[in-house]
């Protein structure tokens, strides 16, 4: 008889591609795995998965079938949420962040999720957008929020702010905030960790100027912010994460003729088999992000 465990395993395999990777996901045995699709292509008396030389791919049937088998698991999800939020909104969130967003509106989501998801516990992971994707791809973790898109099908990536780039320094190192970029060559440029696309794009900016420059790339946006202040360097950074520094005047902005594209962040995820809980924590994602943007415009 067709049950829940039997369409779940279905889905994740569809996704994943592979019966080791859904038993690992499921925490359970590949025979486990193979005995619960083979119980359900007797059910529905249909051959769901091609299965040859070790690749396992859908058959046209399976994949008329999987929107279907996904809407089931979705309506149970919700189901469960309506009878019981408190055990359906429940458990691990595990969540990979850029640093940038720690500095800005990532503490109001956090509070968010205490105030509306009272028995979700989180896992956070802080680093770099490359390994994020890496991460979520892997399903080791749940939601990431990053300078997106993950350009693959199984992603759901959903736009949710902008930061613009600007060349900053202390006043110490330049006593004057009109500079051309020629003037910054005097300096090592203090940027976003090589595998990033800013530190790509200034780098092609220069070349393509023919000016010979020095970086110094950090994995650590703190530690950018350090080194730009103590006067090493010049350095790309949005407003919001030096407002302070700014304020006070040990930074300065520089007005130069060319500056960096804007950060551009997304909400990536994977939605199958579907999650209340990864739903409810992207809503909350736009509702942290708009607080931020009404209330925390310190640096205007």
């Amino acid at each position: 008889m067709l049950n829940l465990k039997q369409l779940e395993t279905f889905v994740w395999i569809a996704n994943l591609g592979s019966f080791r990777q859904a038993a690992e996901q499921l925490c359970t045995t590949q025979p486990a795995i193979s005995t619960r699709i083979a119980n359900l292509e007797q059910s529905l008396n249909t051959t769901l998965f091609h299965r040859e030389g070790g690749v396992v791919s859908l058959t046209a049937k399976g994949r008329e079938l999987l929107p279907l088998a996904e809407s089931i698991l979705r309506n149970t999800e919700q189901l469960r949420l309506k009878a019981d939020a408190a055990t359906a909104l429940s458990g691990m969130l595990r969540i990979g962040v850029s640093e940038t967003l720690v500095h800005t509106w990532l503490p109001d989501f956090l509070k968010l999720i205490h105030q509306q998801l009272p028995e979700v516990e989180v896992e956070l992971i802080v680093d770099a957008t490359v390994n994020l994707s890496k991460e979520l791809l892997a399903r080791n973790i749940d939601i990431a929020l990053m300078l997106g898109p993950v350009t693959e099908p199984v992603v759901v990536n959903q736009i949710i702010c902008g930061y613009p780039l600007y060349w900053v320094a202390s006043p110490e190192l330049l006593g004057r905030q009109n500079a051309t970029m020629a003037d910054f060559a005097q300096w090592p440029l203090i940027t976003y960790a090589r595998n990033t696309a800013p530190y790509h794009e200034i780098a092609r900016y220069f070349k393509q100027q023919e000016t010979a420059v020095r970086f110094y790339s950090a994995s650590s946006l703190s530690a950018s912010v350090r080194l730009v202040e103590n006067a090493v360097g010049i350095a790309s950074l949005p407003k919001e994460v030096i407002c302070d520094q700014l304020s006070s005047g040990r930074l300065v902005l520089l007005d130069a003729e060319w500056q960096p594209s804007p950060l551009q962040f997304t909400v990536s995820y994977i939605n199958a088999p579907a999650s209340q809980l990864t739903e409810q924590a992207v809503k909350l994602v736009t509702c942290a992000v708009a607080r931020y943007e009404q209330l925390e415009r310190r640096c205007e």
